[in-house]
């Protein structure tokens, strides 16, 4: 007969349980890490801010410090912002600019606006363009729109629109770069376009 102690010796070890505190403690750990992490990211992205205020137009706008700023390049531009290069080589010069002009006398709210500035980049751009995106935005409780529009050939073209009424003035906000770039300059865009304050 074999001996018994043997047998004992081969049994597999029963793996560890661990309590549902300690299993939890563990989880809550892990999210106010991801949350610090969360954090610190967003808290660096503002910090690559700053403000341009125009008393002239009164509105003021957030911008990446790293951008060169050109004011009043010519009437009714009311600022440009220049990103930098990535290399020597680029044949195309990102920018976003803030345009004031005044309402024509036929356009009697944001709907026929909209309209016209589409109807006028179809009509520049003709098949060439494409609309990617036609959403509306809201600065607090002022409403826009803002359009995206694609030109693949021949430069890979993107432009962001993006546009409020406020008396009888349009402000537009205009995004002109690489469409192949575009990812990596979004969120800049969308942070200078949600940062705009009408004084």
């Amino acid at each position: 007969m074999a001996d018994e102690s043997i047998f004992l010796r081969k049994k597999t070890p029963a793996p560890p349980v661990f309590p549902v505190k300690v299993i939890l403690k563990f989880l809550a750990v892990l999210l106010g890490l991801a949350l610090l992490a969360a954090l610190g990211l967003f808290v660096y992205f503002k910090l690559q801010f700053t403000t341009y205020a125009d008393s002239q137009y009164k509105f003021s706008i957030k911008y990446p410090k790293s951008w060169k700023v050109v004011v009043h390049p010519q009437p009714n531009v009311a600022v440009v912002f220049l990103r930098p290069k990535d290399t020597a080589m680029d044949t195309i010069q990102e920018n976003f600019s803030v345009t004031v002009q005044p309402i024509p006398a036929s356009i009697f709210n944001l709907a026929q606006f909209s309209a016209t500035v589409k109807n006028q980049m179809t009509a520049v751009f003709s098949k060439s363009i494409q609309i990617a995106e036609d959403k509306p935005l809201h600065w607090g409780w002022r409403e826009g729109r803002q359009m995206v529009f694609n030109a693949p050939k021949p430069d890979h073209l993107k432009m962001v629109n993006a546009w409020v009424l406020r008396d009888n003035q349009s402000y537009i906000l205009t995004f002109f770069g690489d469409m192949n770039k575009y990812d990596k300059d979004k969120f800049y865009i969308e942070e200078i376009i949600h940062s705009l304050q009408l004084e």
